[in-house]
């Protein structure tokens, strides 16, 4: 696997090589969704939240959305809060992300249109896939500092680049 030169690629990392295999699937079956009732109410009681997540300039109905939550600077990039993996909808898609903790978060993202599990780069190293973070990601991706909203119990947005 090539290096990417891009800050941006060691926030992608964790969903391109293998995070995605540990995903929580957006959507459960019925009887998937009362089975998870219980843990969610314990993860609810261990000081974790789920937090609805409002994901702008889908692409509709290609391919998969990754996701990844962080919690701090230090974890940014290497090791998510929680993981969500969910069928591309509607061009402006809501979600939850479930397992998370603190006052802040930044969440990064990509679609990935071919449904390969990862996501797709240029020779140069550049994302050829749609990507977006919380907060207001720079030129060169996005970092903790640029990526962190406040949780407040209002949808944290990503907006996807085009």
């Amino acid at each position: 696997m090539r290096k990417l030169s891009l800050t941006a690629a060691l926030a992608f990392s964790a969903l391109c090589l293998g995070a995605s295999a540990q995903a929580q699937d957006a959507a459960p079956s019925p009887a998937a969704a009362a089975v998870a009732a219980a843990p969610a109410a314990a993860s609810a009681a261990a000081g974790t939240v789920c937090v609805d997540v409002e994901v702008q300039n889908v692409r509709p109905q290609q391919g998969l959305l990754f996701l990844a939550a962080y919690g701090s600077a230090e974890s940014y990039g290497k090791k998510p809060l929680a993981v969500l993996k969910a069928a591309a909808g509607d061009a402006t898609t809501r979600l939850q992300m479930c397992g998370i903790s603190g006052d802040s978060v930044a969440i990064s993202m990509f679609q990935d249109l071919d449904s390969d599990g990862k996501m797709a780069k240029n020779i140069m190293g550049m994302p050829t896939e749609p990507w977006g973070s919380s907060g207001t990601p720079g030129m060169f991706g996005p970092s903790w500092e640029t990526g962190k909203v406040t949780l407040n119990g209002s949808a944290v947005v990503v907006k996807l680049s085009q």
